[in-house]
């Protein structure tokens, strides 16, 4: 299934629109924004079946997954906005220092103005929506660019913004993502840039930002640790690992890239995950109701190439390129050096390095450092504390893996190489918006103090003020 490119003429008439509404104010009043993201919602529950069936068209992702990951977190990330939207828009009281006083100040969150959000297709409703649902909340305009490599999960997306919005206020952009890009920065003064992929389109993104010295929001990736002690609880470790990691056949940004395990516990650990994959998929999870497939032939060819490097297969390994198939597979590494090890995998593939010491568990995750996300499975608060310490990261968890993702009351992003900027719930509201602080001072009390000429008590109190 292929979607056709949109023309340069489409993009300029979308977002001249779009500016000339901002400009005018339509986006901006508190009715306009709540009515709207209940507007949304509405769509979003109506369409729920179609979401879930354009998904599994294009990942064969089991519906159950394709709910809880991209349905499910969006409508979640939609009620937090509804209940909450009165108070974020509400201007702030900040306290002013005594030098200042009898001034008193107030911050106010002003939307952006027209922001284009490039999304992935890795969740191609998930992180097309999210975005989007914290732009309107936060008053804006919003050209959506959708993945083209999930066109049944792009038309509905289309059709769902479509339903819900003029195209002035928030509209879907088509096509490939090499050429609408460029027309998009080419013809479009963007207020705010958002895009979630890899660091390389990243780089790309941020260089075309930066003609116009507009701000960016970079959600990307990198090689996530997850750091297995030997204290953790084994079973529970097993299950939630092999959970995250295979969940959407591996495509997910802030899945365990590889494993970090203490060597006391390799083999039992490799026999609980060997288990656990069984439990999840059957004996043969190629004929499994619940494992996706990789996304396409494209995808499908570079992870399967990791399994040419030479390492120790200990679980899985069975591929099958006709059908996108890659089996949930562990490997042990014989050298960090390997391209397994270099770049994100992105796939089911799970490398294990083992340690002993904590501080090799350092010089092993600096080869790739700054990772989106980094996992510690242990009982021991000092190793934790430790990890969370001396390991630059973006977000994580300890004994558990992915699920902080949908937590809105946190911010979520990257650090470095993995990212910049934040978002979910209040962190998209600061995202979208400009906080613009204004100091109110009486007219009618004077502080003499701040002019000419300066006298001995004058100087006397500015020091005792300011010092």
């Amino acid at each position: 299934m292929m979607i056709g490119d949109f023309s340069d003429t489409q993009i300029k008439d979308i977002y001249k629109k779009q500016r000339l509404a901002f400009d005018n104010g339509e986006t901006h009043s508190y009715e306009f924004r709540i009515h709207y993201l209940k507007k949304l919602k509405a769509s979003i529950l109506a369409h729920e079946a179609d979401i879930i069936s354009a998904v599994g068209k294009d990942f064969s992702k089991p519906s159950y997954d394709a709910f809880i990951s991209e349905v499910g977190v969006t409508l979640n990330e939609l009620s937090y906005f509804i209940s909450n939207l009165k108070s974020l828009m509400r201007p702030k009281n900040v306290s002013t220092p005594m030098s200042l006083l009898p001034a008193s100040t107030k911050l106010y969150h002003d939307p952006k103005g027209v922001v284009a959000i490039f999304s992935p297709w890795n969740y191609p409703f998930n992180l097309a929506m999210i975005p989007l649902v914290g732009a309107i909340a936060a008053g804006n305009c919003v050209m959506l660019k959708v993945a083209h490599e999930t066109p049944h999960t792009a038309l509905i997306i289309e059709k769902i913004v479509s339903e819900t919005f003029a195209p002035e206020h928030a509209a879907v952009i088509q096509g490939n993502g090499r050429v609408i890009g460029q027309l998009m920065f080419d013809h479009c003064y963007f207020n705010h840039v958002f895009f979630t992929g890899s660091a390389t389109v990243g780089k790309w993104i941020m260089a075309q930002a930066a003609k116009t010295l507009t701000p960016i929001t970079l959600e990307l990736g990198g090689k996530s640790p997850t750091i297995i002690d030997k204290s953790a609880n084994l079973e529970t470790a097993a299950k939630r690992i092999v959970w995250s990691k295979f969940f959407n056949c591996g495509q997910t940004c802030v899945a365990p890239d590889y494993l970090l395990v203490h060597k006391d516990i390799e083999e039992a650990f490799i026999a609980k995950m060997k288990s656990q994959i069984v439990n999840y998929f059957g004996n043969d999870p190629s004929k499994s109701e619940h494992y996706a497939r990789m996304v396409n032939t494209e995808r499908y060819d570079r992870v399967a190439s990791f399994l040419d490097d030479g390492n120790i297969v200990v679980v899985g390994g069975q591929t099958d390129r006709s059908t996108n198939y890659i089996a949930p597979t562990v490997v042990k590494v014989v050298n960090l050096d390997q391209p397994i090890m270099q770049e994100e995998i992105f796939g089911p593939i799970l490398p294990i390095v083992t340690w002993q010491e904590k501080t090799e568990l350092l010089s092993i995750i600096r080869k790739n450092r700054y990772p989106l996300t980094c996992y510690i499975y242990s009982e021991d608060s000092d190793i934790n504390q430790f990890v969370i310490k001396n390991v630059e990261f973006g977000s994580g968890c300890v004994n558990d893996s992915i699920a902080h993702f949908a937590n809105h009351l946190i911010p979520f992003g990257g650090v470095q190489t993995s990212g910049i900027g934040k978002y979910h719930g209040h962190s998209s509201f600061n995202t979208f918006t400009n906080a613009k602080p204004i100091m109110s001072s009486p007219s009618k009390i004077e502080l003499p103090f701040r002019y000419a000429p300066f006298t001995k008590w004058k100087w006397i109190v500015a020091k005792f003020f300011l010092k």
